[in-house]
């Protein structure tokens, strides 16, 4: 064992935490800009691999089977197109559903061109815009998402406890038609931020205008449409200001965004009620909207408060309960007698029903509600045992 003193220990401290700040100050040199050129990103073997990955989990297509039956001619067609200037959108294959009783209206792309944006994001775009994304902005991200959100929220949740108690409450903002609404001119300015070859901003620029709509007072177009994957890291991008007043210059640690929902914790209601202000300015100022019926303040003392469809609680004790929404638990009992209907008209087969159920299920299993779960079971198999034993 090798005897130093107090002094060489803590010049070799020292030491230790020079090297860490340097490279963390090159981490941050080299997060300015994305320097990746179109090349780098637009090459047959990226392009095959992204239009492979759009292929999972739509197999039961035929412009998917279609697709990946001739991958290679395809990709390499597409890329000659893109290579030349030549590329011509489609267009999209636009369609309405109906999703917890809101009518959302969904742009999708034909596969080529979620080929093409896949390559794009996987290759540049997500990690050039994540670069300067808050840690608790959490969805459709690599190893994040509604899990990570739920959980992020227990933990500010019980730290606030340890610190204040049952005192205080929470601020819930979100959105009015967040993605219906983004300016293109704003967007383009932050695609010329974290892009630095002029060829792959022309392209984003392009598939930005595929989605022109109707115009500000000004006459310039807004919107991006629902099914694009360009779409939702736009969307995750142009709400970044707020999440960088919240965590950086007012220092709030209990605070979270998933897309267009998002929460404030403090033990003050008199400061939530400002930063609500404050949002609502930055908001005006980045030209979107926060919706007046689901900005709330909710206090922690005897209140529930619902965040991504869950019912939660902070109880007296410190403990985070989440329940299922009872609207969630209302649909699928139809859903479950709609499914049933349709089995017996041989619309689907029972198998794919069970993977629609279940699929239902892994989502409320993330609550504390084994009872409910439990009735459900027992009502789904009370429904479909008439379908076997016949």
């Amino acid at each position: 064992m090798i005897n130093i003193n107090s002094k060489e220990r803590h010049e070799r401290r020292y030491q230790r935490r020079k090297a860490k700040r340097l490279e963390k100050a090159k981490r941050l040199e080299k997060a300015k800009r994305y320097d990746k050129t179109f090349d780098d990103v637009f090459n047959f073997n990226n392009l095959c691999k992204a239009g492979k990955r759009c292929c999972n989990g739509a197999r039961w297509k035929t412009s998917t089977i279609n697709f990946e039956a001739d991958l290679v001619s395809r990709c390499y067609k597409k890329l000659d197109e893109i290579r030349n200037g030549k590329r011509k959108f489609q267009g999209f294959q636009s369609f309405n559903v109906v999703e917890h009783g809101k009518l959302r209206h969904i742009d999708a792309l034909p596969i080529e061109e979620r080929a093409i944006q896949k390559c794009l994001c996987e290759n540049v775009l997500t990690k050039a815009y994540s670069k300067s994304f808050i840690y608790d902005n959490s969805a459709s991200l690599k190893n994040k998402g509604m899990d990570f959100a739920l959980n992020r929220l227990k933990e500010h949740l019980r730290r606030h406890y340890r610190k204040h108690g049952t005192n205080g409450g929470i601020l819930q903002f979100d959105f009015k038609n967040y993605f219906a609404s983004l300016p293109h001119d704003i967007i383009k300015e932050r695609i010329n931020k974290v892009l630095k070859d002029s060829r792959l901003k022309q392209l984003l620029y392009a598939f930005v205008d595929d989605f022109k709509r109707m115009g500000q007072s000004d006459g310039s177009p807004v919107g991006v449409g629902l099914g694009s994957e360009i779409s939702q890291i736009i969307a995750l991008d142009y709400a970044s200001p707020i999440d960088h007043f919240i965590k950086d210059i007012c220092g709030i640690k209990g605070y979270g965004r998933y897309m267009d929902d998002g929460y404030i914790i403090s033990d003050s209601l008199e400061r939530l009620k400002f930063l609500l202000s404050e949002i609502k300015r930055i908001s005006d100022d980045i030209g979107i909207c926060l919706s007046a019926k689901k900005c709330i303040i909710i206090p922690f003392r005897h209140h529930a408060f619902h965040f991504l469809k869950m019912r939660v609680f902070l109880t007296d004790t410190g403990k985070v309960l989440m329940k299922i929404n009872k609207r969630c638990v209302k649909a699928m009992h139809r859903k479950i007698k709609i499914f049933y209907n349709w089995v017996r008209c041989k619309r689907l087969s029972f198998a794919d029903i069970y993977q629609s159920y279940q699929s239902w299920r892994a989502h409320a299993k993330r609550c504390n509600c084994y009872h409910t779960l439990r009735n459900m079971d027992l009502y789904f198999g009370r429904i479909f045992n008439a379908v076997h034993s016949s």
